[in-house]
């Protein structure tokens, strides 16, 4: 399996009365093939307070065209109060054999 990312996109758990978006790609993989993992941090904001956030995601869960990672933690404290997120990371593509790639046309 070839180094590669994972885009993730979703919504915090409501805290204070409200809730972050969290967006970006993950960074570094860790690992080999069905045995990896992918390190993610970044910060996010909303109404004049921001959270930073970071950690590794979960193995990789096979999917139809590729696989996802499972993306959890918690958003650090801020403002007298922290989130918790739970989602997954977009679709990779790493399972497609080679040979299909080679004759897709893009």
């Amino acid at each position: 399996m070839y180094p590669h990312i994972h885009k993730y996109k979703f919504d915090s758990k409501s805290s204070n009365k409200h809730k972050h978006k969290i967006w970006g790609y993950t960074d570094l993989m860790i690992g080999i093939e069905s045995f990896h993992i992918h390190t993610f941090f970044g910060i996010c904001s909303y109404s004049g307070h921001t959270h930073y956030y970071s950690g590794f995601t979960g193995l990789p869960v096979k999917t139809e065209n590729g696989h996802i990672h499972k993306i959890e933690g918690k958003l650090e404290a801020n403002m007298q109060h922290e989130h918790i997120f739970r989602s997954y990371t977009d679709e990779e593509v790493e399972y497609i054999t080679r040979g299909l790639l080679k004759r897709a046309h893009v």
